[in-house]
């Protein structure tokens, strides 16, 4: 047996009591910062991030920093250098911010159909409506859709599309999808560093949990990572980077479970992340002891959870 696979179980044993441990985030919370970040005026350190929250009509202001707020779970709001947001209301299943200069990042990895994503700027409400990757820039009045589907009014708009907010008639034109401002690498950095936590998270719900089955969707700390994760219901989705969630009843279809090795892209299921495998039926889980090397073609397709798992940025 490979010394990593020991050490994960280790670790597992040791995370348990944490992560089951009675604590919640909501939308607001803040679960990394760096540089100078600030709510209301009042510096934020790092060692806030995971207790720290936005709660309603309270501004978040970074100067030579980033960071990055929980929505509703699978959301994932990051603020570039130089920006403020505001949040208007951290209800669960409407969370909405408003972009007050600056730009930020919105991935969605999960959408519950019952929950409503949005975002204001200038004046404007962009409601999210699938999964994907939304960027919002207050000091151009831009509104971009790297991948995923928004409506403005009465006005939807899907991947490789912006709408320019000057006050004039709305017109979604196509823009370079493929571009990657400092924004857009730091938050796919973040993605994968999220995916690692979620893979961490789900390997220690499902030793001490029976399998995993029967965790709920939502997010869960853990203090090994300093971060929330977000840990799917059931089956697996791909964020719009392309790094895979696994609910725990699922992880031990992760390549990483027993090898150690993280791929990105999704590229363990033959090169495409947006491609679906054809569902296969799932064995039982193993027991710890005895895990399963899963080849990559065996991994069953993504499962949707209000709508998610089948979509990735290509």
């Amino acid at each position: 047996m490979k010394p990593q696979y020991w050490m994960s179980v280790f670790a597992a044993l040791l995370l348990t009591p944490q992560i089951h441990a009675a604590r919640t985030a909501y939308p607001g919370t803040i679960n990394y910062v760096e540089g100078k970040v600030a709510i209301n005026g009042q510096p934020l350190g790092t060692k806030q991030a995971g207790d720290a929250a936005l709660e309603a009509d309270q501004l978040l202001t970074t100067e030579q920093g980033k960071a990055e707020v929980l929505l509703s779970p699978g959301a994932f709001l990051r603020v570039g250098s130089n920006s403020e947001i505001r949040m208007i209301s951290p209800g669960l299943a409407d969370p909405k911010v408003e972009i007050l200069r600056g730009e930020a990042m919105v991935e969605v990895d999960n959408k519950p159909k019952s929950a409503r994503l949005a975002v204001l700027e200038r004046g404007y409400d962009t409601t999210l409506l699938k999964e994907g990757l939304y960027k919002f820039d207050a000091d151009e009045g831009k509104v971009s859709v790297i991948d995923g589907k928004a409506e403005i009014g009465d006005k939807q708009f899907g991947k490789g599309r912006e709408v320019v907010l000057n006050g004039g008639p709305l017109k979604p034109e196509k823009f370079d999808r493929n571009a990657k401002d400092e924004l857009y690498r730091w938050s796919e950095v973040r993605s994968n560093y999220l995916a690692q936590v979620n893979e961490s998270t789900a390997r220690t719900v499902y030793v001490n949990g029976g399998g995993g089955y029967g965790f709920g969707p939502g997010w869960a700390w853990n203090p090994y990572f300093s971060a929330w994760s977000w840990l799917p219901g059931d089956g697996f989705f791909y964020s719009p980077f392309g790094y895979p969630f696994f609910s725990p009843g699922y992880v031990i279809y992760s390549p990483r479970y027993s090898s150690g090795f993280y791929p990105r892209g999704g590229r363990f299921i033959g090169g495409s992340r947006s491609r679906a495998i054809a569902p296969r039926a799932m064995a039982a889980p193993r027991s710890m002891a005895a895990p399963r090397t899963m080849a990559p073609r065996a991994m069953p397709a993504p499962r949707s959870f209000g709508g998610g798992g089948h979509f990735g940025r290509r």
